[in-house]
């Protein structure tokens, strides 16, 4: 019986051009038992794992390597008459193979060979197809490649034990366990960032539920926190409802009625949804658990969920509009009576239509003031309450809580222009309450800050301070106004944060003594604003620790700020621990406003980490998600801070463009604490790239003139170190001293250990050429307390200067331990600049050396010409291995050259052969040339 490959091939699951990624283990171990069965051993292996995992898809892999290896496939699906006809066939004919299309008959000189048989969906086959793969098992052919895929939760015990049968069978398992991150961005076909991350959290690494997110994903990083696209892909949804309709008629209407429960739901509102009583509802949510549809709840074992919300989303979209609003008008009935919270079921009374009677339009108005609701979820009940609720006048109260509520909710979800005009609207209304109408012009205010404009926000705020309003609208103003104050540059700034701690005690609220210690902590690090730095911010970070994330997702600046504020004071990876609390936070309530902000931060704190990729990544997504939001200081400030990474991996030269745009719209805003960290960034990198003219001015105006009262209060010994080492280079050598003394005084009064050590290495290289030792031992204590901080690009550097130093005191051994301990530094965080100073740094030292090592002192110093090759080589900065590869010898031969290299010259280093060949101490000889020695020399004294 002939069965043609064509007839049997499985059906697809997705797009053929679709990537396999992350099965490379089950890849290898397929082509090691294709090779094995050629001498005859029947092999089985089998592909394990959840519906989605991609095993369908790797089959069609493993089909297609196995007929480019010449090899007969046959293959089966979840039709089990296919499966049977498969089955008997090789069971009916076991001297001679059923012929594929295109391979030999029976008979040929392949009758007999290797053959694969692939069976998908295993757990779905028929009693009849059991026990013929009992009898398979038993007997196989020779040669036979078994491949089988199935689903652990659904394989029923019959098929179980029909494969257990199979003792001549030499059996493999591979469980297919979800993709990792780097893994769902390379199924996305995006770089890896805060968008793969986002969908790998919502997939949970699964590759069909990836597929799932995937148009929002392309879309950015905003519609990634989204969460699932309007459209569907067409292959997710098929394989989705062909699970569907295996179902019978009673259990697809009951998975058609949860469908309505995003966040789970009890028996007693399953029952009530679909109609059926307790007994009936139960037997049906067994059999939807049994085919592995619904799961129950992981935290609360009386909770059944949708397998996954794709599951879910792709039933709820298959119901009519009316069928939809009368199980969620039976779901919001049932859930109230019940007694559960009103977030539990708003958005059953939203998508019900009930939004018009007032009872409903409260209890939605209350869920969405609800920091545990995504924002996007509010903004949509709130508009179906604006638009069925009756018209009101302008001051109703009903009215006026809605659009704060709205006006909050388009905040959080970064839709910041709508927010501001609603707000706008808000302030000009005659209301009543004094207290709303502050409350109105905080909030807007607030707006005005995330949109990159603290001098508009602080100018709404000052003119209301002497407002008679009660303690908590005095707070929130208060609390604003400082924070909009320092990054707008106010002198006024401290004064309000100083206030804080009393206003705080005055209403009685918890939270606003967090607030008042986290404000206070930020705006320390601009302003001297006369608290005790390090107790208010051990403070502010214990107790906002203390906080649930629910707690949290209502006072998100919390976070933000305190994250900020550490960075600032040196504790970077408390700092770390904050923002991706705060990022996580964002993503799960769907708060995108703060998250540029937070993006920015993190990159900055992973470049000064030496995390130069993930630095890289954070900056891309904080400009990608500025952009998308219309926030142009933003961008700049990440396009800035992105510059300092790429930097470090391509040079100053390299990425001058990228900082000039930082700033380019700049010039057309009021001065504020965003342009002006861009544009210190910019220029400084402009002067690294050789661009002076005029840098130590356009620095200064940057940082706000003389007094530096652009710049943070935290970072000001930093940047008057850099106007120092510019104005030296150019030749200012007074004005350089200047700076250096300022720099020294505000290090000096913060006692930040980064900004002392920074100084201290602008202090070493302004005394190198002056005093060589002064300066070595500057530079050393600089590259002590980097190291203890983990600042590894900054002690690199100061290495670098320790290094210089040491060769002007004729130090070289000391210079050589240095120059090891940099390259290996700029080894571990990937820096070629970092590299090639180094290199630089060591033909340098070999020139002003000019001297023999111990071992040449007393005679002629020559090495033969394949160790001339391989010297020059690795003092050139190649490994082992690229000298190899030059020389066209084995690695091991290149070690055996390198170790007599160094025991003739009596150098134990790279650096020092380095230095040994740069000074002209040791020549080579040829095959058949004339010897070449080096002049005989004297040693320096040290």
């Amino acid at each position: 019986m002939n069965i043609s490959e064509e007839e049997l091939a499985p059906t697809p699951a997705g797009d053929p051009l679709e990537p396999l990624v992350g099965r490379n283990c089950a890849l290898d171990l397929f082509d090691r038992a294709l090779a094995g069965v050629r001498d005859g051993q029947p092999t089985m292996i089998e592909f394990v794992g959840d519906p989605g995992t991609g095993k369908t898809r790797l089959l069609r892999e493993v089909a297609a390597r196995a007929r480019r290896a010449g090899v007969p496939v046959l293959a089966a699906g979840r039709d089990c008459d296919q499966v049977e006809r498969v089955l008997s066939t090789l069971l009916d004919a076991p001297t001679s193979r059923p012929t594929p299309a295109g391979a030999a008959a029976p008979g040929s000189a392949s009758a007999g060979g290797p053959l694969v048989l692939l069976l998908d969906d295993l757990h779905a086959t028929s009693l009849a197809a059991a026990a013929l793969l009992g009898q398979l098992a038993q007997a196989p052919p020779r040669g036979l490649l078994w491949i089988t895929a199935y689903r652990p939760r659904q394989m029923p015990s019959r098929t179980t034990a029909a494969l257990a049968a199979g003792i001549h069978l030499s059996r493999r398992a591979v469980t297919l366990t979800p993709l990792d991150p780097a893994s769902v961005a390379a199924l996305l076909g995006l770089p890896e960032g805060r968008a793969a991350q986002r969908v790998h959290a919502l997939s949970g690494g699964v590759p069909r539920y990836v597929l799932a997110y995937r148009p929002g994903a392309l879309d950015g990083p905003v519609a990634a926190l989204r969460g699932l696209p309007a459209e569907l892909p067409v292959d997710v949804t098929g394989a989705v409802q062909l699970d569907v309709d295996g179902l019978t008629d009673e259990q697809r209407r009951m998975l058609e009625a949860t469908s309505v429960c995003a966040e789970g739901f009890e028996p007693t509102l399953a029952a009530a949804l679909a109609g059926h009583p307790p007994e009936c509802a139960s037997d049906l949510l067994d059999a939807l658990v049994a085919a592995d549809l619904l799961r129950t709840d992981a935290t609360e074992a009386s909770t059944l969920r949708f397998r996954h919300e794709v599951d879910r989303t792709v039933v709820y979209r298959s119901l009519s509009p009316g069928r939809r609003r009368r199980l969620h008008a039976t779901a919001a009935t049932v859930l109230r009576d019940l007694g559960h919270p009103v977030i539990r079921y708003a958005e059953h009374l939203s998508a019900s239509g009930q939004c018009a009677e007032p009872a409903a339009a409260d209890a939605l108005i209350e869920a969405a003031e609800s920091g545990l609701v995504p924002r996007l979820d509010a903004i949509r009940w709130l508009a179906n309450v604006q638009r069925l609720l009756p018209a009101a006048g302008p001051t109703d109260p009903r009215r006026i809580r809605l659009d704060f509520a709205m006006a909050d909710a388009l905040v959080g979800a970064g839709q910041l222009r709508q927010a501001r005009t609603l707000l706008q609207e808000l302030t000009r209304r005659p209301l009543a309450d004094c207290d709303q109408r502050l409350r109105a012009l905080v909030a807007r205010a607030r707006v005005e800050r995330l949109l990159g404009r603290p001098f508009d926000a602080y100018a709404l705020l000052l003119p209301r301070r002497d407002e008679r309003v009660d303690s908590y609208s005095r707070f929130l103003l208060t609390t604003e106004a400082a924070i909009a104050g320092v990054l707008c540059g106010s002198s006024g700034a401290g004064e309000h944060a100083r206030g804080l701690d009393l206003l705080a005690e005055q209403t009685g609220e918890p939270v606003c003594g967090t607030t008042a210690a986290v404000v206070q902590s930020f705006v320390a690090a601009y302003a001297d604003c006369g608290i005790r730095v390090k107790e208010t911010l051990d403070r502010a970070s214990a107790e906002v620790d203390a906080f649930a994330d629910t707690d949290l997702a209502r006072y998100p600046d919390l976070l933000a700020l305190l994250g900020w504020a550490e960075y600032f004071h040196e504790r970077e990876q408390s700092a770390l621990h904050h923002f991706d609390r705060a990022l996580d936070i964002c993503c799960r309530a769907g708060l995108v406003a703060l998250t540029p902000w937070l993006l920015a931060g993190r990159c900055l704190v992973t470049a000064r980490l030496g995390n130069l990729d993930r630095a890289r990544v954070e900056g891309e997504d904080a400009e990608e998600v500025a952009v998308a939001m219309g926030i142009d200081p933003l961008v700049g400030l990440a396009r800035a801070y992105r510059a300092i990474a790429v930097a470090w991996r391509s040079g100053p030269v390299a990425v001058r463009q990228l900082a000039d745009t930082a700033v380019l719209d700049a010039g057309s805003r009021r001065e504020n604490w965003y342009d002006g960290a861009s544009q210190r960034v910019a220029i400084r990198l402009r002067f690294l790239a050789g661009d002076r003219a005029g840098s130590t001015s356009a620095l200064l105006r940057a940082c706000g003139g003389k007094d530096l009262n652009q710049v943070e209060l935290t970072n000001r010994a930093c940047w008057a170190s850099a106007l120092a080492e510019m104005a030296h280079k150019s030749g200012r050598r007074d004005e350089a001293r200047c700076w250096l003394d300022v720099a020294e005084r505000y290090s000096a009064s913060l006692g930040l250990r980064g900004q002392t050590a920074l100084t201290r290495t602008a202090r070493a290289r302004l005394t190198l050429e002056a005093d060589p030792r002064r300066a070595a031992e500057l530079a050393a204590a600089a590259a002590d307390t980097f190291a203890t901080l983990g600042w590894r690009l900054e002690e690199a550097s100061a290495r670098l200067v320790r290094a210089r130093a040491l060769c002007e005191a004729r130090e070289w051994a000391a210079a050589e331990v240095e120059l090891a301990e940099t390259r290996r530094i700029a080894e571990l965080v990937d820096s070629p600049p970092l590299r090639r100073a180094v290199a630089g740094e060591q033909s340098r030292a070999a020139g002003a050396a000019g001297r023999l090592p111990d071992a040449a002192a007393g005679g002629e110093l020559t090495l033969t010409r394949r160790e001339w090759d391989i010297a020059r080589l690795v003092a050139a900065g190649a490994s082992n291995a690229e000298a190899a590869d030059q020389v066209y010898v084995t690695v091991k031969t290149v070690e055996a050259h390198l170790t007599r290299i160094f025991r003739k010259t009596g150098v134990s280093s790279r650096a020092g052969l380095a230095a040994l060949l740069v000074s002209g101490a040791v020549g080579h000889r040829g095959s058949g040339e004339d010897r070449v020695v080096a002049p005989r020399r004297t040693r320096f004294d040290h």
